[in-house]
């Protein structure tokens, strides 16, 4: 257990002041909910599995070491250590970052099979109790696909969400998820071989619906709502995990051979035209400086810009002038429409998800949409038999995606509205102080360093220097001689002198 930091006097101080203590009652009422609710689930889940789900093994000549490594393992990095370290940029809330995308990212992909299965048995007409659901890698690669949207979600709420909430939030979207993909895939037979549509787009509007409700005056204004050094490095190791695994993410579902082949040469080239962008622009309108924000994000938006089409003939060039536009593109979203959204309409998007995976989620929709009516229209650039397994619809593939386009945005939309409703009344049940938010401190036992707050205040003559928990830090040189004052008329709430403050 890690003893609270003492004062001057070397007396204990209490982590919150009479105003911050949180309400005990209301903590242990979300703990316990929270065990009732993942207890019951899962036993709910081991019965399904019990009764109702079996293996599918597969034909003699299919390796199946080989599926693992190119499509599951590939993706299950993605989500669980790309998404994972990605959200790790806040000062004080990395454990939850981690924590969280572990635990419900493992509790959406048990929720995520039986889900998919019951998609799949509608599909073909059969009933649930008629035999077993037998599932392959092709299962589990859809509950990392469900995961990874979920998380997705999870990104617009980050540092506001209780774990209660982030449970509900999990058992409710994937049963959502797979509709829209019965209703898009199934139904409509649109292609969508990345989930740049299914995916990203649904998750993005998931998550924006929920943050609305999930957004205050306390969480706007929350001096934790940034990042650190630290923070800014390790969600580099995030960002790096998704660039590299990207194109196995856009090329794992699609068929073998040259749909596989153009998925991963199109996923490429767009992400090495978004990374060259996002730094053209993030250094135009970041004072001419590269802004970390920018290369943790919009870097990866060309992957999600080639999520439906990457398996389609749409020319090398397409997907690099693709990747070119939806980086400058990111990065602008990030300077100007995020801070837009949250000013005028109290919309709070921690990551930026609408930047990352919304835009570029409608990017790809449309590109889908051009890509189809290039393959109509010029036929000769595929096989017969290729061109009926990538065009399910056949002339009204076009159509088709268009339609998915508008399901994959009303059904998260109606679904998070609700669902942000149902989780802004289970937050009642703790009442999380105002300076609570974006902390571990809340649900996790933390190290004794957390408390360290280093802060860089400028003096009355425009010297920079560096305050730890309120003290200032004596350097060498030029910097030990700038720190000999503290600035005078240097607001209170950015230089934290308790130990309340500082956390």
């Amino acid at each position: 257990m890690v003893h609270p930091p003492t004062d001057a006097h070397g007396d204990a101080m209490h982590p919150y002041t009479s105003k911050e203590r949180p309400r005990e009652n209301g903590h242990r009422r979300e703990s316990m909910v929270f065990y009732i609710t993942l207890v019951t689930f899962e036993i709910f889940l081991l019965i399904i599995y019990a009764l109702w789900i079996d293996y599918k093994y597969p034909g003699a000549a299919v390796s199946v070491g080989n599926m693992y490594n190119i499509g599951v393992r590939d993706v299950a990095i993605m989500v669980f250590v790309g998404f994972g370290f990605l959200m790790t940029f806040l000062r004080r809330h990395a454990y939850s970052a981690l924590g969280y995308t572990f635990l419900i990212s493992c509790v959406v992909i048990q929720w995520s099979i039986p889900c998919f299965g019951v998609a799949e048995f509608l599909h073909k007409g059969h009933h649930i109790t008629e035999h077993s659901y037998d599932i392959n890698m092709e299962a589990l690669l859809n509950a990392l696909f469900c995961a990874a949207a979920v998380m997705i979600s999870f990104g617009a709420i980050l540092g506001r969400a209780t774990p209660l909430q982030l449970l509900i939030m999990a058992i409710i979207e994937p049963v959502l998820f797979f509709v829209n993909f019965y209703v898009g895939y199934f139904v409509l037979q649109a292609f969508d071989a990345g989930g740049g549509m299914f995916l990203h787009l649904f998750g993005a509007v998931y998550g924006l619906a929920i943050a609305r409700f999930l957004t205050n005056k306390d969480t706007l204004r929350n001096k934790d709502n940034l990042p650190s050094y630290t923070g800014d490095v390790t969600a580099m190791i995030g960002t790096l995990f998704l660039w590299i695994m990207w194109p196995s993410f856009n090329a794992a579902p699609v068929p073998v051979g040259n749909p596989q082949l153009r998925a991963i040469i199109n996923t490429f080239i767009a992400l090495t035209g978004s990374t060259v962008a996002s730094f053209l622009v993030s250094r135009i309108f970041a004072h001419h400086r590269f802004d970390m924000v920018h290369v943790q994000n919009s870097t990866l938006s060309g992957g999600v810009a080639m999520g439906v089409a990457a398996h389609i003939d749409i020319s090398i060039a397409g997907a690099f002038g693709t990747g070119l536009f939806t980086g400058a593109v990111s990065v602008l979203g990030y300077h100007f429409l995020t801070p837009f959204l949250a000013r005028r309409f109290s919309l709070q998007d921690t990551c930026g998800i609408i930047n990352l995976h919304g835009i570029p989620g409608l990017i790809s929709s449309l590109a889908g949409v051009f890509a189809a009516l290039r393959a109509i229209n010029d036929p000769s650039k595929y096989e017969p038999a290729e061109f009926a397994i990538l065009f399910l619809a056949g002339d009204d593939q076009a159509k088709r995606q268009a339609a998915a386009t508008f399901i994959s945005i009303g059904i998260p939309l109606v679904g998070g509205i609700l669902t942000g409703i149902l989780l802004k009344y289970v937050g009642r049940l703790n009442d999380i102080g105002p300076n609570d938010w974006f902390n571990d401190r809340m649900f996790w036992e933390i190290p004794s360093d957390y408390y360290q707050v280093v802060d860089k205040v400028v003096d009355s003559e425009g010297r920079e220097m560096e305050m730890v928990n309120g003290s200032q830090r004596r350097g060498e040189g030029d910097r030990g001689e700038g720190n000999r004052e503290v600035a005078e008329g240097v607001e209170n709430d950015r230089i934290p002198h308790t130990y309340a403050d500082a956390v």
